[in-house]
């Protein structure tokens, strides 16, 4: 693999000539074993010399909440997905300045990794869709419960 780096941006050319772009502020995610939570999100917050071993991703989760690991130690050997890339340089400036303000917050429930990322791009309350479909499935069945004792 070859990498070139720039100090915001990283390239990585694969033997096959797949070629990977990512930046600071790329917003990516992974897949989970948990099966109620099926991806797991993060942000680019620094990309080193280029090497996977360099780059940096600020994410908020479970025990130490919003926190900064290396590629490899995010990535847990899954593949990596993009979701969304910032704007504008200055978009990518203000999101790790959001990211970064954020190390050390708690992960909570009601502000999981989806919130986080979504706060980072937006400057506002960020937005968890897996949370609004647990939310959503547990009222359907408290409405079935309650309509199936109405009888």
């Amino acid at each position: 693999m070859q990498y070139v780096t720039s100090p915001e941006r990283v390239s990585w050319q694969f033997p096959d000539g797949q070629r990977v772009d990512l930046g600071i502020g790329d917003e990516i995610e992974i897949d989970t074993s948990m099966p109620l939570i099926p991806t797991h999100r993060g942000i680019v917050y620094a990309v080193g010399d280029g090497t996977p071993s360099q780059v940096k991703v600020i994410h908020n989760n479970k025990g130490p909440g919003v926190e900064v690991l290396g590629w490899n130690e995010f990535s847990q050997g899954q593949q990596v997905r993009l979701r969304r890339r910032p704007s504008s340089p200055e978009h990518a400036s203000a999101i790790w300045q959001r990211a970064h303000a954020n190390i050390g917050h708690q992960y909570h429930p009601l502000n999981n990794c989806e919130h986080f990322t979504d706060f980072c791009y937006k400057g506002q309350q960020g937005e968890s869709p897996t949370l609004q479909k647990w939310v959503l499935g547990v009222v359907g069945v408290a409405v079935l419960i309650v309509a199936g004792n109405s009888d």
